[in-house]
């Protein structure tokens, strides 16, 4: 999968883009943290908190199978998105296809924010040469955060009602902080 996206990623095209790029970014953190989740799962002293662990690694799993939708998502919305300005669609179809376009990133946003709940948790339990692994994810996660926090305020001005771009603008800074705080929760 990834150097089949990698190669995908890196042609002179439009899609995929920066938003499947973040969402592929979140995917490599989640991999490093269920990495981290399995290792303590295992480990003969946490046969007590073996359940707990096993449920956040549910968690991971249930993330990494959105984010990887949403990779792809990313790239479909592009693609209406550029095909409904090339074609001069009707309004109502254009206003759709632009707050699809803004929705995919937010919700790679919301997964990146409950991936760093999940790290901080992680972080806060592991063994302390695990920790190194974690700093990475949390690397990962941030950037896939704030990537596709870019991502859906570059379609902001797409927004025609100027009410409806100002809210919009408004969720995505609270998304952003909402994330932000996720990042220092037990770290």
């Amino acid at each position: 999968m990834a150097d089949s996206f990698l190669d995908q990623l890196s042609q002179p095209r439009p899609a995929p883009g920066g938003g499947a790029a973040a969402a592929f970014g979140g995917l490599m953190a989640l991999a490093l943290l269920e990495k981290v989740v399995q290792l303590e799962a295992q480990r003969p002293g946490n046969q007590g908190q073996r359940q707990e662990w096993e449920e956040k690694l549910a968690q991971i799993r249930q993330l990494s199978a959105d984010l990887d939708r949403l990779r792809e998502e990313d790239v479909l919305a592009y693609r209406l998105l550029a095909q409904t300005r090339a074609s001069g669609s009707q309004v109502q179809e254009r206003r759709e296809v632009i707050e699809y376009a803004i929705k995919v990133p937010r919700e790679i946003m919301a997964r990146s924010r409950e991936g760093l709940a999940l790290l901080a948790w992680a972080g806060a339990r592991c063994r302390k040469h695990l920790v190194s692994d974690l700093q990475v994810a949390r690397e990962f996660l941030m950037a896939a955060l704030q990537g596709a926090y870019h991502i859906a305020r570059a379609n902001l001005p797409l927004v025609a009602d100027a009410a409806r771009r100002q809210e919009l603008s408004r969720k995505l800074a609270q998304a952003l902080e909402e994330g932000r705080r996720a990042e220092g929760a037990d770290n």
